[in-house]
């Protein structure tokens, strides 16, 4: 079943892309051109967008340029000539190499590893974890077998762990309603710097936008009642004397949530950029010019973040699966068992 919008079906992500042509259709009518690509192109950002139509790229089919203001209406077709690296990248392993943790007709779950992306956004466009399932399952040419891979939710790229693809359009859609829905439950497991006071509790700061912060994307705790609402259940599993393995459960699904509500509990997160570190650390790494000194302040070049499991109801096998991913040696190395 095609996607909304397109002419061609699914987009292949395991074939380099070069020419992209898109059809507006009846909830595309009226809005300016900007935002049905907005809509259209979900895994660019809208400055990439904005780019792409300043710099000309984004005709209509009959060759004429177009604006970002543009009204569209039911039927255009629009033209997007994407630029290409300027030297062929080879993005794809020659084989499988993201290890499988659970596979059926329906679904399958890997172990993602940490400093993955999970689909194209901003400057990563290729090598992505989408890009990896494409060429596993995408068979274009050969449409009884051709499988189009569907995520069902998202981890940041620094962290490690499971993620959920589903290979079928009506599974997708009844799972990603229990996402929705919070009924999926989902397991972290994080190595923090010290050992929170209480060996297991309740986190429940509200989080917002940090109003002090010169990151955009940070967020804060709010401990006045501003905000959106964040419960985070945690338990200390094993700890030495600098930092703890922690098993995270949220409730909520807060931007960066599990990480703001432990660097609140003065309990940030191993190699964190972004919180219970300067600001300079981050800005920094974006450009790539971490000092010696702000390495070894971070220990591990990513955030100590893993998903270990989702639990979510397989509604073709009427059963709930618990879907798990091992403890990545970085971090288990950070907090050995048989610690305290």
């Amino acid at each position: 079943m095609p996607f909304p919008g397109k002419k061609n079906g699914p987009r292949d992500l395991s074939r380099p892309l070069e020419r992209l042509e898109l059809r507006c259709d009846e909830r595309h009518d009226g809005l300016r051109l900007d935002q049905v690509l907005a809509a259209l192109l979900h895994w660019r950002s809208r400055t990439s967008i904005r780019k792409l139509l300043q710099e000309g790229l984004v005709t209509l089919s009959d060759g004429r340029p177009v604006k970002a203001a543009r009204r569209m209406s039911y039927g255009d077709e629009i033209v997007i000539d994407i630029p290409q690296p300027p030297e062929p990248v080879d993005v794809f392993p020659d084989d499988w190499e993201v290890p499988v943790v659970y596979e059926d007709r329906f679904l399958v779950a890997v172990d993602k590893p940490a400093g993955l992306t999970v689909h194209p956004s901003g400057r990563r466009v290729h090598g992505t974890l989408i890009h990896m399932l494409h060429k596993r399952f995408r068979r274009p040419d050969d449409p009884a077998h051709d499988v189009v891979p569907r995520l069902l939710h998202r981890l940041d790229r620094e962290t490690s762990g499971v993620i959920a693809v589903g290979l079928d359009d009506r599974f997708h859609g009844e799972v990603r309603a229990q996402f929705e829905e919070r009924t999926v439950r989902k397991v972290y497991l994080a190595v923090v710097h010290g050992r929170p006071s209480e060996d297991e509790g309740w986190i429940d700061y509200s989080i917002g936008p940090d109003r002090r912060s010169p990151i955009r994307l940070k967020q804060e705790a709010r401990r006045d009642g501003t905000g959106q609402s964040a419960r985070t259940r945690y338990q200390v599993l094993r700890s030495n004397d600098r930092f703890s393995l922690v098993e995270l459960h949220p409730e909520t699904g807060r931007t960066h949530q599990l990480r703001v509500h432990m660097d609140a509990i003065g309990c940030p997160l191993v190699g964190d950029k972004v919180y219970g570190v300067d600001a300079e650390i981050f800005l920094n790494a974006l450009e790539d010019r971490l000092t010696d000194d702000q390495r070894s302040e971070l220990v591990l070049d990513r955030h100590a973040l893993h998903a270990a499991e989702l639990h979510l109801f397989h509604p073709r096998r009427e059963e709930r699966l618990r879907l798990h991913a091992p403890l990545p040696s970085d971090m288990a190395n950070l907090v050995p068992a048989g610690g305290d």
